[in-house]
């Protein structure tokens, strides 16, 4: 799948954003819930100004050497073929500054819509972006709604078109889901297919370039279900239903459980970056807040 949000992937690890279980307790207990940066705004990517690593070219064989494609060549002292080592590709792109996401957020509230209409994460950190996903080695890049309860629909945040849609998601297993993560671990960051592994069922919607803004996406993830009208390339307008709200992708749903914590993880992204990437809780709140005209 191509949808890596401000990562370009050519046999690419980077790190990310879904999610599915926080950090801590301070907000109401999620069993999972979301795509990777620190404070500074980098996280768990590498500086854009590392050199990228790559294996040389092998040479073919020439068949009067004595060596073939299924044979070593005679000379043992000859390299041996390299091991690929994984790229990073990384936008070079400075984070916004606190200022920068609250005049978007303050311009996008004036015809956003809220995605859902189950529990207000604001007062709650761990459902917040930037916060801490230990157990995938990663930073949360988007909003989790709480629900409680199976029924609840997600709806589009804003007028568009659907670029990304996955409705046919199967859970794996909890053993395989935990190798996923065990990857994750040993590189200290999550790769763009456990990232999408963890999204489970999801619609990206493309926004266009918002004036005074830019370019904006919206991501709606572990739907249970995805309505039959969503459909790639297809227009969406704000407020339609995106589908069922659940919990795919998580670790409940990876045991077979699909009723407990169902939640809608939301992202919103602004020219290749999640907006508040890099800012505090309380700024990431303020900016939020600010994004659903609400008072702090």
């Amino acid at each position: 799948m191509a949808f890596v949000i401000g990562i370009v992937v050519a046999q690419v690890w980077s790190s990310d954003g879904s999610d599915d279980s926080p950090a801590s307790s301070a907000g109401p207990s999620e069993a999972d819930s979301e795509p990777a940066s620190s404070a500074s705004g980098t996280g768990d990517e590498p500086s854009s100004t590392d050199p990228a690593t790559t294996p040389e070219a092998t040479p073919a064989s020439n068949p009067d050497d004595g060596s073939s494609l299924g044979n070593p060549p005679d000379n043992a002292d000859a390299d041996p073929v390299p091991t690929p080592t994984p790229v990073f590709l990384v936008l070079d792109q400075e984070p916004q500054t606190y200022q920068e996401a609250l005049e978007d957020a303050a311009r996008l509230s004036l015809d956003i819509v809220w995605p859902s209409g189950c529990m207000s994460p604001l007062p709650y950190p761990d459902l917040m972006p930037n916060a801490p996903r230990a157990y995938r080695s990663g930073i949360h890049q988007g909003v989790d709604f709480q629900c409680f309860a199976r029924g609840h629909p997600a709806v589009a945040a804003l007028d568009g078109r659907a670029v990304l849609v996955v409705g046919n998601y199967e859970d794996p297993d909890s053993d395989k889901r935990d190798l996923l993560l065990d990857v994750a671990a040993q590189l200290d960051a999550t790769p763009p297919y456990t990232l999408l592994t963890l999204y489970g069922n999801y619609v990206v919607i493309d926004h266009g370039v918002v004036p005074d803004v830019g370019h904006v996406i919206t991501v709606y993830a572990h739907l249970e279900s995805v309505d039959p009208d969503i459909r790639v390339g297809e227009a969406v307008q704000a407020g339609q239903r995106v589908g069922e709200i659940g919990n795919r992708g998580t670790h409940a749903a990876a045991n077979g459980d699909f009723y407990t914590d169902p939640h809608l993880h939301w992202e919103l992204h602004i020219d290749n970056q999640y907006l508040g990437a890099g800012l505090s809780a309380e700024e990431t709140r303020y900016v939020y807040t600010t994004l659903f005209a609400e008072t702090s």
